[in-house]
């Protein structure tokens, strides 16, 4: 299975956080936490991101190159993937002069139809990929013409409120005392279920793109399942 390590690194670095998880569980009282536990909980935010950003960048490294590694004529890609495979091309376009904003942008167009093969950094998008929100997933979906992930609105609201109170804790705007006094830990459980729903989901819809050879147009599809 071509995501099977990804799979497998997902699972170890989830069961860490709940290793992490179960002994802040521990320590917490029936009635109000005492301060060190509530620390815990408010860096269990970072911990609990954390996963979630090395699963999405892996992911989406291991797609770019499974694809990459199959030589393919950029004319073949299906029209979404051009995003992808001519990004270095657009990053051209973007920084050029005035002088040189009409070669540039036909330079763009013709390579669409091309039939060279152009390099794809398989890091392309991590620099996009330090601040994982909902959108932020969705839009790196798109981005490869997949079929974004459907989850129950709550779930959105997680990811998001993951990643602001880790922000908060990892850039000092709140204390993790602060941050980990609101929720106790079979709260934080269930909002760990919910992240790694996504993690989980996020995987199979490039599992599933990779398999379907879904960056390709459809009249080439066989031509390199048989390559």
């Amino acid at each position: 299975m071509p995501f099977s390590i990804t799979k497998a690194n997902s699972r170890e670095r989830f069961a860490e956080v709940l290793i992490n998880l179960s002994y802040i569980e521990s320590i917490e009282p029936d009635g109000e936490a005492p301060s060190h536990v509530k620390i815990q909980r408010g860096l269990y935010y970072v911990h609990l991101y954390s996963a979630l950003e090395k699963v999405v960048n892996e992911t989406i490294e291991q797609t770019i190159l499974l694809i990459k590694s199959n030589n393919i004529k950029n004319k073949h890609y299906m029209t979404a993937f051009n995003v992808i495979s001519l990004n270095s091309k657009m990053q051209g376009f973007k920084s050029c002069g005035y002088k040189d904003y009409f070669y540039k942008s036909a330079e763009v167009f013709e390579s669409i139809d091309s039939e060279n093969k152009f390099e794809i950094s398989n890091t392309i998008f991590s620099q996009n990929l330090q601040n994982i929100w909902f959108k932020t997933i969705q839009d790196t979906i798109k981005s490869f013409g997949a079929e974004s992930i459907e989850v129950d609105p709550k779930v959105r609201f997680t990811v998001d409120e993951i990643v602001n109170k880790r922000n908060a804790v990892a850039h000092g705007r709140e204390t993790p005392i602060i941050v980990g006094e609101r929720y106790r830990c079979a709260v934080l459980r269930s909002k760990t279920q919910e992240i790694q729903l996504v993690a989980d989901l996020f995987i199979a819809t490039f599992e599933a793109y990779i398999q379907g050879y879904d960056y390709l147009r459809d009249e080439h599809k066989e031509e390199y399942k048989q390559a």
